[in-house]
């Protein structure tokens, strides 16, 4: 019997399961991972249950089949892809390695299906329309500007590893004058300052943030753990991939090449300060061992905030599809209300 096969996975939502001559192919729309199997048919009836959660030896003992090791190469290629969650390997975790690693491989999993939305097949296409794309440059400026909201009280509510509040003040101190970085790129575009500052965000961005705020108040786990999903680690970024990235958004829509200008930036700077290596880590490598009930709390924040920013990028979708140019919200209207 396999070790691998007796352990609980989940497989991507994102993932769509084909079945080919070569074995079997996963696509996402990011990506394609060919499984090359002498048995695709079993291997895709066991990936389309292993979609709600399960162990692989049991589902195959339904089948009838006893012989599980056959499954490890295709268990394996997913589970390196992040495209398969071992679901209790944080919780099996004994050093401070293996649950940094286990939380980590949590963040990724649960993090690609937000590059799954709608919003960003639309606009990797060119598909999307001015509202929704200027609409991203003014919500995605409130999102960073609200660095200013929730950082300090990160630092102010990390009470145990207080260790951990230098480097905590120091992230703080190289984001907190990013969102100026976006109102000067969507003044480039014909957007001025004070029409942005004005207008409220969506709700779906106030509830991102709202939730980054509460888990500021609650202490360093929870507030380091967010970063894990903001900077995943997805892609080995480089000057040459954020310049080929950015460089298709002009060509698609060259009238957001000042937004978009910011947006290049704002992310070079990460990758210069290295901001890919995140305070979660050190708070898992450095602190103590996390008890059981500390993993459990991190993996909770982990996929809640990745689901967050799913409806954070909805309602840029369809907020802002509601019309063809882009026109800043209203402000909102307090007189006679109080």
């Amino acid at each position: 019997m396999s070790a691998l096969a007796e352990r609980r996975y989940v497989l991507s939502p994102s993932c769509r399961i084909q079945t080919s001559a070569a074995g079997v192919l996963i696509n996402t729309s990011e990506e394609e991972v060919l499984i090359e199997t002498q048995y695709p048919r079993q291997v895709s009836v066991l990936l389309a249950t292993l979609q709600k959660s399960g162990c692989p030896a049991e589902i195959l003992l339904q089948q009838g089949i006893a012989q599980t090791d056959m499954f490890d190469p295709a268990l394996l290629t997913l589970l390196e892809s992040d495209l398969l969650l071992d679901v209790e390997r944080s919780c099996r975790a004994n050093t401070h390695q293996e649950v940094n690693d286990a939380l980590l491989a949590e963040a990724r999993f649960w993090t690609k299906p937000i590059f799954a939305q709608p919003f960003w097949d639309k606009l990797r296409s060119g598909q999307s329309s001015p509202s929704q794309v200027v609409g991203w440059g003014v919500e995605f400026y409130h999102f960073v500007d609200a660095a200013n909201d929730y950082m300090p009280l990160g630092l102010a509510h990390t009470r145990e590893l207080r260790q951990l509040r230098a480097p905590i003040a120091r992230h703080y101190i190289e984001e907190m004058n990013h969102g100026r970085i976006f109102l000067e790129g969507l003044a480039r575009c014909g957007i001025p300052h004070e029409s942005v500052l004005a207008a409220p965000p969506l709700p779906h961005t106030r509830a991102l943030i709202n939730q980054l705020i509460e888990y500021a108040y609650e202490g360093e786990l929870a507030y380091t753990c967010s970063f894990a999903v903001m900077q995943p680690g997805l892609t080995q970024s480089s000057s040459a991939v954020l310049e080929a990235f950015y460089g298709q958004l002009k060509a698609y829509y060259p009238y957001a090449s000042g937004m978009f200008d910011a947006f290049h930036r704002h992310a070079s700077l990460d990758v210069e300060l290295g901001h890919e290596q995140t305070v979660f880590t050190r708070l898992c490598l450095d602190g103590p061992l996390l008890a059981p009930a500390q993993i459990r709390r991190a993996s909770t924040v982990i996929r809640n905030l990745a689901e967050s920013f799913m409806l954070f990028f909805e309602g840029i979708d369809t907020c802002y599809a509601a019309t063809e140019r882009f026109s800043p919200r209203r402000a909102l209207q307090l007189e006679g209300l109080i």
